[in-house]
């Protein structure tokens, strides 16, 4: 039996009401485009809550186990004082580790290297395991990308449970929590009139993809939201009001899961 539920259950116990004073985000381009942090911070603010000190490291590219040799992941680590830590591996790992087991090693071992690190310098994080998403569908019909696309699953269903179920094993062996974000995306393009949340690459998200993802590791964070989040991004990187409650509701259905 999964202890993912009592964990979880056990840390909003201890942790309701507080809001954090300090949030790190480590990861890469899933995390970096659209400057994600920024957007978390933003929505937190416009919630009304106490609006945290962020830092972030997101080279381009990276895996879990590529932090653990990156001077400026591990620097902000070892600062220590965190009060959540969330980590996102490389868009194909967890795919991958459905089938290959030195990836899988590989995945597995360095999430269980991040998180004892973490606990080192910041005893009482919160660790939460960013779970990304699928690539979009279009990848499996262009010959030029079906070889890589056979490789992550047979569909973006495929792709999705096998990020699913290696996401969700690293959390319950590491007992931190998760941020199911690959699974609002994948909500959003089970609905009547998805939006596109990929960018051409089938890979990266546009602007409402990073703002679905804020959505879920806000909500993961501070619990169920009661107040509005009125912040729904500024010029050209900007949802309207109402693509924003659709993709609110898509990660409410993600948490609840």
């Amino acid at each position: 039996m999964s202890l993912r539920p009592i964990v979880l259950l056990l840390l909003a116990c201890r942790l309701v009401g507080a809001d954090p004073a300090r949030v790190l985000f480590i990861g890469n381009s899933y995390t970096g485009t659209n400057a994600l942090p920024k957007v978390f911070t933003e929505m937190t603010r416009s919630a009304g809550r106490k609006v945290p000190e962020v830092k972030s490291s997101t080279p381009g590219g990276r895996t879990l186990e590529n932090h653990l040799t990156i001077k400026g992941s591990m620097d902000l680590i070892d600062a220590g004082g965190w009060d959540v830590v969330v980590l996102q591996g490389h868009s194909q790992e967890a795919a991958l580790s459905e089938t290959d087991p030195a990836k899988r090693k590989a995945f597995l071992g360095s999430a269980h290297a991040l998180c004892e690190r973490v606990r080192a310098k910041s005893p009482q994080a919160r660790i939460i395991l960013y779970m990304t998403w699928a690539r979009h569908a279009d990848l499996w019909k262009d010959p030029k990308g079906r070889e890589l696309a056979d490789k992550l699953g047979k569909d973006p269903t495929d792709m999705q449970a096998r990020i699913r179920k290696w996401y969700e094993t690293a959390a319950d062996a590491e007992r931190c929590e998760l941020a199911p974000v690959g699974l609002a995306w994948e909500a959003n393009y089970r609905s009547a009139s998805p939006l596109r949340l990929h960018t051409p690459d089938q890979s990266h998200p546009v602007f409402a993809g990073t703002y679905l993802a804020s959505l879920v590791i806000f909500g993961r964070i501070y619990g169920p939201v009661k107040e509005p989040i009125t912040w729904t991004g500024e010029g050209k990187a900007k949802v309207d009001d109402g693509d924003a409650v659709r993709l609110r509701r898509f990660a409410e259905t993600a948490l609840a899961r």
